[in-house]
């Protein structure tokens, strides 16, 4: 059926997303020392990286040499595609006010959101139940914004199954 091929798509980009966050967390802290990055020892930021994805295992393999935001900026330019437009997001999120983060999300919501064009196989459950996980996040992020008083933040939620969604604008 459909399920592995959907499935893999699904479970490759989340495990993509860790490997970057992974990398993106570690700066700053023992995991960026040379030895921790590609060492012998346990736990190593090689060995935090997720064994499947698009970027196994050429790409996590530049992902273990970077050593900080611009090096790893010019490792996600090298693997281009998808990953070099959601570094852009990183880079300018002064000006477009979007966190890595929430490029993520996005990506993933799109990618959750296609599952359900298919008919017979299991991964519409998974997306299904990702997706109001999103919900979630997307209620909380309104009910933080209301009692901190943030009204003008409030829209800055990744939604879904919207006409709205900013996937589904840069489509012809």
């Amino acid at each position: 059926g459909e399920t592995a091929p959907l499935m893999c798509e699904l479970l490759k980009a989340k495990s993509d997303q860790r490997a970057i966050n992974i990398t993106l967390n570690s700066f700053g802290t023992p995991l960026n020392e040379p030895s921790m990055r590609d060492g012998d020892g346990w736990p190593t930021r090689k060995s935090l990286y997720p064994s499947i994805g698009f970027l196994y295992p050429e790409g996590t393999e530049l992902l273990v040499k970077v050593s900080d935001e611009q090096t790893l900026g010019q490792a996600m330019e090298k693997i281009g595609g998808v990953y070099a437009q959601i570094w852009n997001t990183h880079v300018n999120e002064a000006i477009s006010d979007k966190s890595i983060d929430d490029a993520f999300f996005e990506r993933e919501v799109e990618m959750l959101e296609l599952a359900f064009e298919n008919q017979m196989h299991f991964a519409c459950f998974y997306a299904y139940t990702k997706l109001k996980e999103q919900e979630i996040r997307n209620l909380v992020w309104i009910s933080e914004c209301i009692v901190q008083q943030q009204k003008e933040e409030v829209n800055k939620f990744v939604p879904c199954f919207s006409a709205s969604a900013p996937w589904r604008n840069r489509r012809p």
